[in-house]
């Protein structure tokens, strides 16, 4: 077994237990929307949460073992097609779901520094190469996030889609 830097693993660690907080209060918002495509997406970016969770599993185990950084091929959204669907967004769900969204862009950005920091301190190509995959899926999050941010407070609607 090749020995791991004590702070990779202790990073991971702590990136494990953000993702999977972060897949959790995705799962909850979705829950607290009424509107299906605010529901779809914090439905997708709970499962995007627990996914980059598995992959940091993944990495972590083979780090004890082989000593080896994983690839990552990331993922992307699915296409979302809701028919009939209302995009207006009530005055009294406005003030909730602008306060879900201003706390997710934050956790977003947060989690991107932090992997964008984590691959600035990996030699091994490929373990950079997946904090960085990391990294730029997160900003995507955050961008979209704040989209949505800008839509439901100036159109009052939602406008995401895949």
């Amino acid at each position: 077994m090749v020995e791991c830097n004590k702070t990779v693993m202790d990073a991971i660690d702590l990136a494990m237990n953000a993702e999977q907080k972060a897949s959790q209060f995705y799962a909850m918002a979705a829950k607290r929307v009424s509107n299906a495509k605010g529901k779809q997406l914090f439905m997708q970016l709970s499962e995007f949460e627990q996914g980059h969770y598995e992959a940091l599993g993944r990495l972590k185990e083979s780090l004890s073992g082989a000593g080896c950084f994983i690839s990552y091929e990331g993922t992307s959204f699915k296409p979302v097609y809701v028919e009939g669907t209302v995009l207006e967004i009530s005055a009294d769900e406005k003030k909730d779901v602008s306060e879900i969204l201003t706390m997710a862009i934050k956790n977003e950005k947060s989690a991107g520094e932090a992997y964008t920091k984590l691959a600035g301190e990996i030699d091994d190509p490929q373990g950079a190469a997946m904090f960085k995959r990391l990294a730029a899926e997160e900003a995507d999050h955050a961008r979209i996030l704040e989209d949505q941010f800008y839509d439901i407070n100036n159109k009052g609607m939602w406008t995401w889609d895949a």
